[in-house]
């Protein structure tokens, strides 16, 4: 699992990809993403609002939104995206059980997106089958670089999978 950020910070901080060191996003990072279908998975509506904004900015596509893992699971088997962003604590089913619900199904970049950078969170969501983890809050100059490079991970471990089953 590709960890992208897991920087401690106050919640209050504002980070920007200086800070992070993530350089800001560029156009080769919107290419990759642009006409990506993606499913939002998270129960704040102003954190949700401003996901939606970034990704759609960025030229993807938000084929659903879900407010609760119950939801998470049925929108993202029902629209089949390319990537699945994934609060880990949402309610009814948490964003661990949803993720491995959905990896259990089909194939699919899922990358959670918490405010938690515990190293359990980490290592559960990489069993569940979670190809990254971000911690929040996140600004849009820095989630779509690092939505960018899980993304590319993520085809370069499924091509390499695919491979090593070939020989």
């Amino acid at each position: 699992m590709t960890t992208l950020q897991t920087v401690d910070r106050p919640r209050a901080a504002k980070h920007t990809a200086a800070h992070l060191g993530v350089e800001p996003a560029a156009e080769s990072d919107k290419s990759i993403l642009a006409g990506k279908r993606i499913v939002i998975c998270e129960d704040e509506a102003v954190t949700q609002m401003q996901l939606h904004r970034a990704l759609v900015r960025a030229g993807m596509q938000v084929v659903g939104v879900a407010t609760n893992g119950v939801d998470a699971v049925s929108t993202t088997l029902r629209q089949r995206p390319d990537i699945v962003l994934m609060d880990i604590r949402m309610p009814g089913l948490d964003g661990i059980a949803a993720t491995r619900e959905i990896c259990d199904q089909m194939q699919v970049c899922v990358i959670m997106l918490t405010a938690f950078s515990g190293e359990d969170s980490m290592g559960e969501a990489e069993k569940a089958g979670a190809s990254g983890y971000i911690v929040k809050p996140i600004t849009s100059d820095v989630l779509i670089p690092l939505l960018s490079q899980a993304l590319s991970s993520y085809f370069e471990s499924d091509t390499t999978s695919e491979n090593s089953r070939k020989h």
